[in-house]
């Protein structure tokens, strides 16, 4: 009884302090510049960065994962949710901007294809990490996209949402960010950005950074970038 009381007391415990993780990446983050000076127009839809403490993350992180074991568990424990309290720290900048109007992009489709679509298309989805697939921890790096949308002949403008997750070198989810692409609102090709900072300290190896784009809440295509973090 004693053993399960705190085992259950231990969990509660741990799911309390994984909330104030979970409110430290809420609170802010590190999103990098977005350079909307250069890049101002009507098709662009900036969010300001936020400030964050990847430490205190770190630290509560920790804590809560002592938690979840006994003994050497606590160690083990430790390591790893200091790890996702650092991660649940980061913040993405997300903005976008038109770079082919809709004369050219369907221009192009009719000649590829003959005719437009009927329905909404994706034409092309492309993704790569700036400013290379290696950063050093601590830095700003960003994932852009490229998005070429076909309005359908017979739809109205679809929704369009962007999705972003980082995967540990072991292939687990440490973060994911979902962003409504209220720019793309047409027929033309866009630009995205996820701009981001790693936090500092954090494991070097080979992560993988995964974009998928949604469009009127399915999954219409996704891509995968390597991103060899060192330190």
């Amino acid at each position: 009884m004693h053993a399960y009381g705190f085992r259950g007391a231990s969990l509660l415990g741990a799911a309390c302090v994984l909330a104030l993780v979970s409110g430290c990446a809420q609170m802010g983050g590190l999103g990098m510049p977005s350079g909307a000076g250069a890049n101002a127009g009507a098709n662009t839809a900036d969010e300001a960065p936020h400030e964050c403490n990847p430490a205190l993350g770190g630290a509560i992180g920790a804590l809560a994962g002592s938690m979840f074991g006994q003994g050497k568990g606590h160690l083990a424990g430790a390591a790893i949710g200091a790890g996702i309290g650092v991660f649940a720290c980061m913040a993405y900048n997300y903005h976008s901007r038109q770079v082919r109007d809709a004369r050219a992009v369907e221009a192009q489709y009719k000649h590829d294809r003959g005719a437009l679509p009927a329905s909404n298309t994706i034409g092309a989805y492309q993704s790569a990490l700036l400013p290379g697939e290696t950063v050093k921890s601590g830095s700003k790096a960003a994932m852009q996209s490229r998005v070429t949308l076909i309005r359908g002949t017979h739809d109205a403008a679809p929704q369009l949402k962007e999705q972003l997750t980082l995967f540990s070198p072991e292939g687990k989810q440490l973060t994911t960010v979902t962003k409504d692409a209220t720019a793309i609102d047409g027929t033309g090709e866009y630009e995205t950005n996820f701009d981001f900072n790693l936090p500092k300290g954090i494991q070097d190896g080979r992560y993988t950074m995964r974009s998928a784009l949604y469009m009127d809440g399915r999954q219409v295509r996704t891509n995968e970038v390597p991103m060899l973090v060192v330190g």
